[in-house]
């Protein structure tokens, strides 16, 4: 379900790339047209929230069951009144479970209690970095830039090229969804940023070749092959980017016990962020003051620095249930308790809850 997220976002951001484009060309006060049509997403929500119900763990977290009763009775029409009954006894259940072990803390002391606590502080510091990465890499350049990135190497259309950007992240996105419960989060994570790495120095490399002055400016028309292999690796990073880290450092989450899991949810969300935050304000400083090849080649090296935490750190958790995955941070990051839990498990099936109480 997260990956589905992180993949109608992208889809939202090729949609806006395209209409960016559309616009680009209209003579006079074009941009209105890009701006104000961002009003149209959010009327369409505010009116779909009118049958939009409420959550009913949220009535029933606090005390309105008649409430929430009758949600069920119209999300699940066939229903009986002993199985809503039941429903609402099992999410009792659940919320006071969830809130036992925080009942009596306050939030300093529940944050505390992240740093505190070893294998909580290796949990969330791996969820964060692995988010650092995906940002650090260097990838919102590409989306906040990319128009004037591919102006820079000699494309006349640079917002049309642009739009190759978003078409590209979303439909790896897709692949991301496909492939992340199937082949374990680990396994992508260590293919796709080696490749994120590997796209990076390619293009460091080619920008060597293209003649840009200090100011970023083209001083030639004449930039050859170089130019096409910008515009090749970059797409191809995009790919290794989307299918692989873009998502999972969203569902690195999973790895957070459940007591603290909202706080460092903040904190990943922090780092996400933070870290866009240096890495968007800083891109045009490190291109004058470094070079486009000095710029790429920084984020190629923050690219293979993950690369090589996912190798030593990064736990796989594919199919395991969050109890288990409490154990996996217990004496260090769980590589191998993960790998030899799913290795002993491997032939076990998978239970589906499909009682309607559960």
């Amino acid at each position: 379900m997260i990956a589905f997220n992180n993949m109608s976002v992208t889809f939202g951001q090729l949609v806006a790339s395209a209409i960016g484009a559309g616009l680009a060309n209209v003579e006079g006060e074009g941009w209105r047209g890009t701006v104000g049509i961002g009003a149209a997403p959010a009327i369409g929500l505010a009116i779909m929230l009118i049958w939009c119900p409420e959550s009913p763990r949220q009535l029933v977290a606090h005390g309105r069951v008649e409430q929430a009763d009758l949600v069920l009775q119209r999300l699940y029409s066939t229903s009986t009144e002993a199985q809503r009954s039941e429903k609402i006894r099992a999410i009792e259940m659940s919320i006071n479970e969830a809130t036992s072990t925080m009942a009596q803390e306050s939030l300093w002391v529940s944050f505390k209690r992240i740093f505190n606590t070893p294998s909580t502080g290796r949990a969330v510091f791996t969820a964060c970095m692995i988010m650092a990465i995906s940002q650090l890499g260097g990838f919102n350049t590409l989306m906040y830039y990319s128009a004037t990135l591919f102006g820079l190497v000699g494309f006349t259309n640079a917002t049309a090229v642009a739009i190759t950007v978003s078409g590209t992240n979303f439909v790896f996105s897709i692949v991301n969804l496909m492939l992340v419960d199937k082949y374990g989060r680990r396994r992508l994570l260590t293919v796709t940023v080696l490749g994120m790495s590997i796209c990076m120095l390619a293009v460091a490399v080619a920008f060597h070749w293209i003649p840009i002055s200090k100011d970023l400016v083209l001083e030639s028309n004449n930039v050859g092959g170089a130019g096409i292999i910008v515009l090749v690796c970059i797409i191809l990073y995009v790919a290794f980017y989307s299918s692989g880290v873009a998502t999972i450092a969203w569902i690195g989450t999973e790895l957070i016990p459940l007591e603290v899991r909202a706080l460092g949810t903040m904190l990943n969300t922090v780092t996400c962020w933070g870290t866009n935050i240096i890495i968007s304000s800083t891109f045009l400083s490190m291109m004058k003051a470094w070079t486009p090849s000095g710029a790429f080649g920084f984020y190629c090296g923050i690219c293979f620095f993950g690369w090589i935490f996912i190798l030593i750190c990064y736990p796989d958790v594919k199919g395991m249930p969050l109890e288990t995955i409490r154990d996996v941070f217990q004496t260090g990051f769980g590589r191998k308790y993960s790998k030899q839990w799913q290795k002993e498990n491997k032939d076990v099936p998978k239970v589906v809850q499909a009682s309607f109480g559960h």
